[in-house]
């Protein structure tokens, strides 16, 4: 019943027409660079490489969600309800709200993709929509401690949506859910406290894999298919871009 509900909200939006059934576009809030520091990877010690905080806007059907949020407007003064004495390490911000109305382009959902600071904190720009998350990340948001989550970033009152998600296994993932029962986005909880990733086929075929959460243990995971990209919310590929190019 509950899937039917969802499933039905998501129609009931549809019905714009779009040159591509299906494309999205990384919108990059803002970037954070760690000079000089070094981070444990593959058994050794590399050099940090620069952070992108990224939102992922996807079309599809007429349907605009956003799958995370990035830094938002409010992003100092949530870090500073809890950590006043950390530096700021992130440069000039751009929310993903404030690039999209530029554009006049309206979001139908917000897909929390981690309930986590760095990937929640343009909530408040949204505070209009409904977000759909998993049960766990609801949960965690409520429950979770500073610095992993920052309450501010909540208190404007979430409209949270739970997501259905069924005990079906996808490409090495215990729990699933297609979004629109087409296949086209397959939505899969991720080990721990529930955060999303979302599987996407644009209409030629190529399969992208976002990772709402870059920092879980991968090793916890099968190998993802060759044919499949992984995009991180924290560093995209070479070569996709970012807002206003769209991948298509």
């Amino acid at each position: 019943m509950r899937r039917s509900w969802l499933f039905l909200c998501l129609m009931l939006l549809a019905g714009a027409s779009h040159a591509a059934d299906t494309r999205f576009s990384l919108v990059r809030t803002a970037q954070t660079h760690s000079s000089g520091e070094f981070a444990w990877r593959d058994g050794g010690w590399v050099e940090a490489v620069p952070v992108d905080h990224l939102a992922v806007l996807i079309e599809h059907q007429g349907v605009r969600l956003l799958f995370g949020t990035g830094l938002g407007r409010q992003v100092d003064a949530q870090l500073d309800s809890v950590l006043p004495w950390r530096e700021k390490r992130y440069g000039a911000v751009s929310p993903a709200r404030d690039q999209l109305d530029r554009d006049g382009i309206a979001v139908d959902r917000v897909l929390l993709a981690c309930a986590r600071w760095e990937h929640a904190s343009g909530l408040a720009d949204f505070a209009e929509l409904p977000v759909l998350a998993s049960a766990e990340s609801i949960a965690y948001a409520a429950h979770a401690t500073p610095p992993a989550v920052v309450p501010a970033q909540f208190a404007h009152g979430v409209r949270w949506r739970p997501l259905p998600f069924q005990r079906r296994a996808y490409l090495g993932f215990d729990e699933s859910l297609d979004l629109f029962g087409d296949e086209r986005l397959v939505l899969v909880k991720r080990p721990g406290h529930g955060a999303l990733g979302l599987f996407l086929t644009l209409d030629d075929g190529r399969r992208y894999f976002f990772a709402g959460d870059p920092e879980d243990d991968r090793s916890s995971q099968k190998p993802l298919p060759a044919q499949i990209l992984r995009v991180d919310a924290s560093a995209a590929p070479s070569g996709l871009g970012f807002y206003p190019h769209w991948i298509e």
